[in-house]
């Protein structure tokens, strides 16, 4: 009886969105790391030979190939006839470049100014909170479009500028509570009270209280930025210029239009021209979306795993109890 009770609070204790986002995260981190060096085809190339299945004819650049109709184009081809499993490979990293870029400046937007806001009292406070108030109050989308338009150029730098603009709101409203809340203390007066200088104060006793929160805030983070750059890849907003891709049309001598597309592949841009995908090669919007859904989710997984591996309540964590106590005087 002792035994099975002894496994079941071992499963119990499992900390399984961790584990699913570890696991799932490290198989997009491989991706990105070698998946262009795996991709089998160039992904820039537009594929006009005919092919013969049984007795039907394909042109991928006008008539596009489902998954596993070729050995050779497992996952078929896009709208505009090039092989999307090598598109998808090269997609990855990219997309998880931008969207970890935008987190870190977020994440250290929010922190640098709910600190400050949560350490300083009267005007600076009161303008950090109008900072924060106006951000929340903007939809994230619709401020993102807005920016991007303005800047002009649909460039990294403009993209990584625009999408840190906003979003770093939630994270300052975290650190300034939970900064506040830690100046009242009982401790921290004692620790002004014996002499200790301010500088001191933030760095032995508020940071270090900080610091456990912010890998989930990170993986939180991460998944609602990915999710951003999806809706705008859903609205035709992306990375590069795009343009209309035209190839011969086989009927004729002259050519015909067959997709708007960019030259780069991201996932967002993947996402673009969502309805004449829908209704041309419905499978790229589901591979397509099935990555974006996937990373989404993991990050959200990993998140609360880290948010449940740093839950002090727990009797697991008694060390990082122990340790919180440690860093009082």
């Amino acid at each position: 009886m002792s035994n099975s009770l002894a496994k079941q609070k071992a499963i119990n204790s499992r900390n399984y969105p961790l584990i699913i986002g570890i696991v799932i995260i490290s198989l997009f981190l491989f991706v990105a790391i070698f998946g262009p060096s795996l991709a089998p085809l160039d992904p820039m190339v537009v594929f006009n030979d005919m092919f013969t299945i049984g007795d039907k004819t394909y042109i991928p650049s006008a008539i596009p190939l489902a998954p596993f109709e070729l050995d050779r184009f497992v996952l078929g081809t896009d709208n505009v006839g090039r092989d999307l499993y090598s598109r998808l490979l090269n997609a990855i990293r990219p997309t998880l470049i931008l969207g970890t870029l935008i987190t870190v400046i977020r994440i250290g937007s929010g922190l640098f100014l709910g600190l400050t806001a949560g350490w300083n009292k009267g005007r600076i406070e009161t303008l950090i909170d109008g900072m924060i108030t106006v951000s929340l109050a903007i939809p994230m989308l619709l401020f993102a479009l807005a920016a991007i338009s303005f800047l002009g150029d649909r460039t990294l730098t403009n993209f990584i500028i625009a999408l840190s603009l906003s979003g770093w709101a939630n994270t300052a409203v975290f650190v300034k509570n939970r900064t506040q809340t830690i100046m009242q203390a009982p401790y921290i007066e004692g620790a002004r009270a014996v002499g200790v200088k301010p500088n001191d104060i933030l760095r032995r006793y508020i940071l270090p209280q900080l610091w456990p929160a912010l890998p989930a805030l990170i993986a939180f983070e991460l998944g609602s930025v990915l999710l951003l750059v999806a809706e705008l890849g859903f609205l035709g907003m992306f990375i590069g210029n795009s343009f209309t891709l035209f190839v011969a049309d086989p009927n004729t001598a002259g050519v015909i239009a067959v997709g708007i597309t960019a030259s780069v592949p991201e996932l967002g841009q993947m996402l673009s021209d969502f309805w004449s995908k829908m209704i041309k090669t419905p499978w790229e919007i589901g591979v397509v979306g099935g990555a974006i859904f996937l990373q989404i989710f993991a990050f959200n997984m990993l998140g609360e795993g880290l948010r449940r591996a740093m839950d002090i309540t727990q009797p697991r964590h008694s060390w990082l109890r122990r340790r919180r106590q440690s860093i009082r005087p």
